[in-house]
Protein backbone atom coordinates (compact mmCIF):
# COMPACT_ATOMS: atom_id res chain seq x y z
CA UNK A 1 0.00 0.00 0.00
CA UNK A 2 1.81 3.70 -0.97
CA UNK A 3 2.26 5.77 1.70
CA UNK A 4 0.20 9.00 1.93
CA UNK A 5 1.53 12.01 1.42
CA UNK A 6 0.30 14.69 4.15
CA UNK A 7 0.66 18.33 3.94
CA UNK A 8 3.46 19.89 6.13
CA UNK A 9 2.87 20.72 9.38
CA UNK A 10 2.70 24.93 9.53
CA UNK A 11 3.53 26.13 13.34
CA UNK A 12 2.62 29.92 13.75
CA UNK A 13 3.99 31.89 16.19
CA UNK A 14 1.22 32.38 18.74
CA UNK A 15 1.83 36.79 19.75
CA UNK A 16 2.37 36.71 16.06
CA UNK A 17 -1.43 35.15 15.50
CA UNK A 18 -2.32 37.54 18.50
CA UNK A 19 -0.46 41.10 16.89
CA UNK A 20 -2.66 40.45 14.03
CA UNK A 21 -6.11 39.69 15.54
CA UNK A 22 -5.19 43.21 17.50
CA UNK A 23 -4.50 44.87 14.21
CA UNK A 24 -7.59 43.14 12.67
CA UNK A 25 -9.24 44.72 15.87
CA UNK A 26 -8.23 48.00 14.98
CA UNK A 27 -8.99 48.06 11.88
CA UNK A 28 -12.56 47.22 12.33
CA UNK A 29 -12.66 50.05 15.37
CA UNK A 30 -11.14 52.28 12.78
CA UNK A 31 -13.67 51.46 9.90
CA UNK A 32 -16.28 51.47 12.33
CA UNK A 33 -16.17 55.18 13.59
CA UNK A 34 -15.19 56.21 9.90
CA UNK A 35 -19.10 55.11 9.17
CA UNK A 36 -20.54 56.48 12.15
CA UNK A 37 -18.66 60.19 11.06
CA UNK A 38 -20.14 59.76 7.63
CA UNK A 39 -23.62 59.00 8.85
CA UNK A 40 -23.78 62.27 11.19
CA UNK A 41 -22.58 63.84 8.17
CA UNK A 42 -25.34 62.62 5.92
CA UNK A 43 -27.92 63.12 8.48
CA UNK A 44 -26.62 66.59 9.66
CA UNK A 45 -25.40 68.75 6.38
CA UNK A 46 -28.28 69.57 3.95
CA UNK A 47 -26.18 71.52 1.23
CA UNK A 48 -25.01 68.53 -1.03
CA UNK A 49 -22.16 69.72 -2.12
CA UNK A 50 -20.70 70.89 1.48
CA UNK A 51 -21.67 67.43 2.12
CA UNK A 52 -20.14 65.78 -0.22
CA UNK A 53 -17.01 67.49 0.44
CA UNK A 54 -16.92 66.93 4.40
CA UNK A 55 -17.43 63.34 3.23
CA UNK A 56 -14.34 63.56 1.31
CA UNK A 57 -12.27 64.63 3.58
CA UNK A 58 -13.76 62.18 6.02
CA UNK A 59 -13.02 59.13 3.59
CA UNK A 60 -8.95 60.50 3.07
CA UNK A 61 -8.21 60.90 7.21
CA UNK A 62 -9.87 57.24 7.32
CA UNK A 63 -7.56 56.42 4.69
CA UNK A 64 -4.48 57.88 5.66
CA UNK A 65 -5.26 56.49 9.86
CA UNK A 66 -5.75 52.65 8.82
CA UNK A 67 -2.77 52.26 6.31
CA UNK A 68 0.10 52.20 8.98
CA UNK A 69 -2.06 49.00 9.96
CA UNK A 70 -2.81 47.69 6.89
CA UNK A 71 1.38 48.15 6.24
CA UNK A 72 1.66 46.30 9.54
CA UNK A 73 -0.54 43.71 8.39
CA UNK A 74 0.60 42.89 5.45
CA UNK A 75 4.16 42.41 7.12
CA UNK A 76 3.00 40.27 9.84
CA UNK A 77 1.66 37.92 7.50
CA UNK A 78 4.82 37.86 5.62
CA UNK A 79 6.30 37.02 8.82
CA UNK A 80 3.62 34.17 9.42
CA UNK A 81 4.22 32.80 5.76
CA UNK A 82 7.83 32.99 6.08
CA UNK A 83 7.90 31.26 9.52
CA UNK A 84 5.27 28.45 8.23
CA UNK A 85 7.45 27.06 5.83
CA UNK A 86 10.75 27.42 8.04
CA UNK A 87 9.00 24.85 10.73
Amino acid sequence: MPKQSHPPYRMYSPSLDAMMREVLHTLGDIAFANEVELEKVEESVRDPDLRESIKDKIRTAHQQRRQPYVDLLETLRRQQHRQSFAA
